[in-house]
């Protein structure tokens, strides 16, 4: 096992989000919890971007209840073997108009980087836009790595945030 002082956190999950292109969401509204597959894209203060349709059940949560779990994981790993993840903790907002250019930026040269479906930011704009920016700004990151630390999830020291 490896003190968590000297860990490499950045390397470490940044290597475990780069081995994802799709987070699960877990939302919670007047109807209850729902979770949700999405593509993501991530800044370097491991803040999660994504795209959605804002009549859909996670997005209608987020507008009633911005507190959201996410679950980050490469599914090809093989259980029985070294497996990592990422869990987090965190508050979702629908992105300001004066935010969508950054974000989509972000989020289309990671997901869509052949340029097949990339889209003009101004369509990701307004009330009447048909997908709409969802930023995550992580209050809590715990760690998931056997490689490292066996089978104990680990909080991931603020500072490394």
């Amino acid at each position: 096992m490896i003190p968590k002082g000297s860990f490499n956190w950045d390397k470490y999950l940044k290597e475990c989000l780069d081995s994802a292109v799709y987070c699960s969401l877990a939302t919670v509204g007047s109807k209850g919890v729902w979770s949700n597959p999405v593509y993501f894209a991530y800044d370097n203060q491991y803040g999660l971007y994504f795209i959605s349709m804002p009549r859909s059940r996670h997005m209608k949560n987020i507008n009633e209840n911005p507190n959201i779990a996410v679950s980050i994981y490469n599914t090809n790993q093989d259980t029985h073997g070294d497996v990592f993840g990422i869990q987090l903790e965190g508050k979702a907002s629908i992105l300001a108009d004066g935010e969508v250019s950054f974000a989509h930026s972000l989020y289309y040269e990671r997901v869509y980087p052949d340029g097949k479906h990339n889209k003009n930011p101004e369509e990701n704009m307004g009330d009447k836009a048909e997908w709409r920016f969802v930023k995550i700004i992580p209050s809590n990151i715990y760690y998931f790595d056997t490689r490292f630390f066996g089978e104990e999830r680990q909080k991931v020291p603020p500072r490394s945030l």
